[in-house]
């Protein structure tokens, strides 16, 4: 991944901790709204570039749960809006990373638990909308 790359992907992390803060450590986009930010996010990228990324989900071991959605990016590393650019050994060996290689929406709101519910807890000012400009003037600077 090149430097022009790795800097608009880190515009976007910074810009979005700077929106909706940090919660005892854990970037509030991480706390529930992390599966809006992936699917903005590999839309936004798709769109947009040749190298496609895809979604990832962060299970227990069991399968039963998801701890956290994130991209894969072309490089093979993950990507979220509050961590950023990342490997699965921020996860290993407590979670199991499942790929999303074709998109499912049916499944990303199973392990979102909803795609369009509120964050009242730790993101309570969640806006879509913002995220979208956000990443989407990020990633067109790149063009």
């Amino acid at each position: 991944m090149n430097a022009k790359t790795l800097e608009a992907l880190e515009n976007i992390k910074n810009e979005i901790n700077a929106e909706y803060g940090i919660h005892d450590g854990i970037p509030a986009i991480n706390h529930g709204p992390c599966g809006v930010f992936a699917q903005i996010f590999f839309n936004a990228w798709n769109e947009l570039f040749l190298d496609k990324v895809h979604i990832c989900f962060v299970m227990t071991p069991s399968r039963e749960e998801c701890e956290h959605v994130c991209i894969r990016l072309p490089s093979g590393e993950l990507y979220d809006g509050g961590i950023g650019v990342h490997t699965t050994q921020q996860y290993i060996p407590q979670f199991v990373i499942d790929d999303m290689i074709v998109y499912d929406a049916t499944l990303l709101d199973k392990w979102s638990y909803g795609m369009s519910r509120p964050y009242p807890r730790f993101c309570p000012n969640f806006n879509r909308a913002v995220v979208e400009k956000i990443v989407g003037s990020n990633l067109k600077a790149l063009v």
